[in-house]
């Protein structure tokens, strides 16, 4: 037994519909069960409970035994001098309160229905990814769907706040921040880090000096990721190795280690290098980017803005830092890239633009966005899939992402629509 399952209880009314008496046998009516606090000080603020004929208005804490608030020190601390009604699984001992008079106790042990505490250690118990999945049941449509939105602008919070230090750091440049939010879209998971520290190196202002420049702009790119190191054998590959000799000297550029580059099992396609280039380009072709962006009304207008002009080819076999077989990629966007963009990095930074100058309307603009993007592919996806859960866009499938890494992966099952509705199923 846990305390949480407790305050699940109480704060979803549960004992709402029966008679409850104190362990001195006085009635209690609870008027209103109060607000849950997830901080410091007792469980529930602004309570209203009637005790006998005498309505209180005050605080609620709730313990598995009584004798757990001495264990908690709640004796020595004033924050609990005003709680009304204590709640409890086993009243084990009298508490006292600082005038000593017994604290009014209300014993729940046998006023729990069964099938909740089962539904609850099932899914406490569950081995499974996803916790629930072993009695997973379809929400009513409603339910699932206002969960589905406010998840996915919970997850749009979050990012917008894991922006904020980096906006901190760059004194409040727009442009510089989506350079650097795109540079790690562009390193997926296996090159997040590397790439965003190169776009700390190669920065938005420094690239913007050569964006007339492919050569000087391509070789400022792969230079300063340490891929022109090693002996080169195609000629424009000889070529940006050349101008990156010289762009080095004049910026005291210092390239990063090759080796901090992830290769894995990565197709040819997948290379660091050829992201690289394609990242040096939609930085080159895109001029003020930021504030374009901010003028489109709708997803279709704004992918217009990542685009990338010519279908230049490249070995970025010769670039391999161990192997010199021969690949030759075109550099282009995919249209699951150019969405991925948007998802991790265009729609939260716009998002954040929103809330950062007060402009609700741009937040839901773009929120709007991410309803127009079809719906992504990664194995979370799959896991809900697997539970017969049907998405067609973007802001669904981010939606249980979150879903899944906030509340599946922590058991925060009570905090979690699904997880409340599965609670109450017999």
């Amino acid at each position: 037994m846990k305390e949480d399952i407790l305050q699940f209880i109480w704060q979803h009314k549960y004992l709402l519909q029966k008679d409850l008496y104190t362990t001195k046998s006085e009635l209690i009516q609870i008027v209103k069960p109060g607000h849950i606090n997830r901080n410091a000080g007792p469980d529930f603020f602004n309570s209203q409970i009637r005790i006998g004929n005498k309505l209180w208005v005050g605080n609620v804490e709730i313990h598995i035994k009584s004798s757990d608030w001495l264990k908690h020190g709640h004796q020595n601390d004033a924050a609990y001098h005003n709680v009304i009604l204590h709640v409890v699984w086993q009243h084990d001992k009298e508490i006292l309160d600082p005038y000593q008079r017994a604290y009014p106790t209300l014993e729940i042990a046998r006023l729990i229905p069964r099938h909740i505490l089962n539904n609850y250690e099932k899914i406490m118990e569950a081995k499974q990814e996803i916790p629930c999945s072993n009695i997973f049941k379809p929400l009513p449509p409603i339910i699932w769907n206002n969960w589905l939105v406010r998840l996915s602008i919970e997850r749009l919070v979050q990012k917008a706040e894991t922006m904020q230090m980096a906006f901190d750091k760059l004194n409040g440049h727009w442009e510089e921040l989506l350079h650097q939010q795109i540079a790690i879209v562009f390193g997926q998971k296996t090159n997040a880090a590397p790439f965003e520290v190169l776009s700390k190196i190669t920065t938005w202002k420094l690239l913007q000096q050569y964006k007339e420049d492919l050569l000087s702009s391509q070789a400022l790119v792969l230079g300063s990721a340490g891929f022109l190191k090693t002996e080169l054998n195609q000629p424009f590959n000889q070529s940006l190795q050349q101008q990156f000799k010289y762009l080095a000297h004049k910026h005291n550029i210092k390239p990063l280690d090759v080796s901090i580059w992830n290769y894995g099992k990565t197709r040819p396609a997948n290379f660091p290098s050829i992201r690289l280039f394609q990242w040096a380009e939609c930085m080159r072709q895109q001029v003020n980017l930021f504030q374009k962006l901010l003028e489109c009304d709708n997803y279709t207008e704004a992918k217009k803005c990542i685009t990338l002009s010519g279908m230049q080819k490249i070995d970025v076999g010769d670039l391999h830092p161990k192997s010199k077989k021969t690949y030759i990629e075109t550099i282009h966007l995919s249209k699951n890239l150019v969405n991925s963009l948007f998802i991790n990095a265009i729609i939260p930074l716009l998002f954040f633009y929103g809330k950062h100058t007060q402009q609700e309307h741009l937040c839901e603009r773009v929120f709007n966005w991410l309803q127009e993007i079809p719906a992504e592919e990664n194995h979370i996806v799959k896991q809900w899939e697997k539970l017969n859960i049907s998405m067609s866009k973007a802001s669904e499938t981010q939606a249980v992402i979150q879903l899944k890494n906030y509340y599946c992966t922590t058991n925060k099952c009570l905090a979690c629509a699904v997880g409340n509705y599965l609670l109450k199923i017999e």
